[in-house]
């Protein structure tokens, strides 16, 4: 089964979006594509019609909407405005449900902090699931580790930018060793009390970062790789 590319905000830009889906398409077939709400409107601009639709819809002006809602080959999950989730959430839930365990998100990031914040969160809850989410802008990817999972490896060749930083989620986190890095790490446990800028711009200097971690099997970490502004070149590794 290919992945999943699941556009959640109108503010991607479609240069960017092109560049992923053919990435994606190049190294895993052409992804199932899913719109979240406001999402559709990059879809309608790359020309490309997504599989399924998910949300309340409120973002999508009405006649952009109607054009793919009455077509038989999109599916459209619409949701009532007053609820619990995000449309992000209700549409990776979707595509979860459809046996997809690599999602790669877009608009997921850059706009109010409190969707960011919550849209990174979603990464430790669904590895947790045993499904792998990725959040993609020029700038940044963000994924999540678990601790149980052991070990981590980065290729430098398929570093998404400069810097390297990880942040504990859902628990203490011991990193027995971070090795391959400008700032290596030994026997060092990893909490919300330590050390909260610790790991921040951390660069690869080696072939490959290779981090040795453990903990309790439901904490995790969130691993950041990110450029600065003017050093994003919208290019997939």
């Amino acid at each position: 089964m290919s992945c999943a590319l699941l556009i959640a905000s109108t503010h991607v830009d479609s240069v960017f979006a092109e560049r992923v889906i053919a990435h994606l398409s190049q190294n895993n077939g052409m992804p199932y594509m899913v719109a979240a709400d406001g999402g559709l409107t990059t879809f309608d601009a790359l020309g490309i019609a997504p599989r399924l639709l998910v949300g309340d819809f409120d973002t999508v002006r009405p006649e952009l909407l109607e054009r793919y809602v009455s077509r038989d080959d999109i599916e459209v999950l619409r949701h009532n405005p007053v609820k619990d989730d995000s449309d992000l959430a209700l549409a990776v839930e979707a595509v979860a449900e459809k046996g997809y365990t690599d999602i790669y998100v877009l608009g997921a990031l850059g706009g109010r902090c409190d969707h960011s914040l919550a849209n990174m969160r979603l990464c430790y809850a669904w590895k947790k699931k045993g499904v792998s989410l990725f959040l993609l802008d020029p700038q940044n990817r963000i994924r999540c580790v678990l601790a149980s999972q052991g070990k981590f490896l980065l290729e430098k060749s398929e570093q998404w930018g400069t810097y390297l930083a990880f942040f504990p989620i859902g628990g203490a986190v011991n990193i027995h060793a971070l090795s391959g890095v400008r700032y290596p790490l030994r026997d060092f446990c990893l909490c919300d009390n330590t050390a909260p800028t610790l790991t921040v711009s951390n660069e690869i200097t080696a072939e490959r970062a290779d981090l040795e971690l453990s903990g309790d099997p439901v904490s995790g970490l969130l691993i950041m790789e990110t450029c600065d502004r003017e050093e994003s070149k919208w290019i997939m590794p």
